[in-house]
């Protein structure tokens, strides 16, 4: 017979420790109870023991043991990620109430997309901080999916990204910095000082695609299958931007971003834009913010975003 979840829960209100969270992550990390143990400066046996104490108050097994470690169960798998984010909202706990016991006296939450973080954030956030030394501007980096999740959570108090297909209620999207598709590739490639060239004449080029579904990918797939081509292609993938930029840098190979994603690499000469005109038009970036709950914090934010964004 199952146990009731208000159950659990009373249980885990009067008994629970963050110290229980800590050692689930960290055996699950570590696939080993002896080097969870000392990652987290605990004994074995101590370790042992709180892991026990969280299954008696979860009422079920959170591992299984087997030769090499444990592995966790179907359930333990579920509750990991639930532990995680309970763990990184205590840090971010700790944070902001280090920061306005000294000098911060206010906290704006930031969701950006990376594009938003090179192409607005990159130009703005440091003049804004040092013209408001005494906030604290937290950011996070998440896909617009994401992003959505924190708007029903009210988790953050604006998002920087491309304009939802659906604007939440009492939202409204207002366009900062415009923004377009462009063949990129590292400051080495030979057809860096070609000047006019044809998106035709780059199909027998080697590629590297963004992960998909993004953009970018779904427009690199409209475009190779209008001409009805299949260019080579890298085939590395992933979601990190530096993986992704340190590709470009290093061979001869292109790829189709957003200007705003690159905004940074491209100032720098890090990377650079052929002369090439890609056919497909692509969203600004702006701000979403509630219309009349916005915090005076985030109304300042937002205001020196709409001055000084970069055209």
């Amino acid at each position: 017979m199952s146990i009731p979840a208000s159950t659990i829960a009373s249980r885990l209100m009067v008994k629970a420790r963050l110290r229980h969270l800590q050692v689930l992550v960290k055996v699950a990390e570590y696939g080993s109870i002896q080097r969870a143990a000392a990652a987290i400066g605990l004994t074995q046996p101590t370790t042992t023991t709180v892991l026990a104490d969280l299954e008696s108050l979860l009422d079920c097994e959170l591992f299984q043991r087997h030769a090499r470690g444990v592995r966790p169960t179907q359930i333990g798998r579920h509750l990991i990620p639930i532990a995680q984010k309970l763990l990184d909202g205590m840090q971010e706990l700790a944070s902001v109430a280090s920061a306005m016991s000294s000098t911060a006296s206010s906290v704006v939450r930031v969701a950006a997309i990376s594009s938003a973080i090179s192409g607005v954030l990159s130009y703005a956030l440091p003049r804004f901080s040092a013209a408001h030394p005494d906030m604290l501007i937290q950011i996070q980096e998440l896909d617009i999916e994401h992003i959505g999740a924190l708007i029903g959570t009210g988790d953050m108090d604006v998002a920087l990204c491309r304009q939802p297909e659906v604007i939440p209620a009492g939202w409204s999207f207002t366009a900062l910095a415009s923004d377009r598709l462009i063949v990129a590739c590292g400051p080495g490639h030979p057809l860096v000082k070609r000047r006019n060239i044809a998106l035709q004449d780059l199909w027998e080029e080697t590629w590297m695609l963004g992960p998909a579904p993004s953009a970018p990918r779904k427009a690199f797939d409209a475009l190779t299958a209008s001409a009805g081509v299949t260019p080579p292609l890298r085939l590395v993938s992933s979601r990190s931007s530096s993986v992704f930029w340190s590709m470009l840098q290093a061979q001869e190979i292109l790829a189709l971003l957003p200007y705003r994603a690159v905004y940074q690499l491209l100032s720098t000469g890090q990377l650079r834009e052929l002369d090439v005109l890609v056919p497909i038009p692509f969203e600004a970036i702006g701000v979403l913010k509630p219309h009349d709950e916005i915090t005076d914090a985030a109304s300042r934010f937002v205001n020196f975003l709409e001055a000084m964004t970069p055209a």
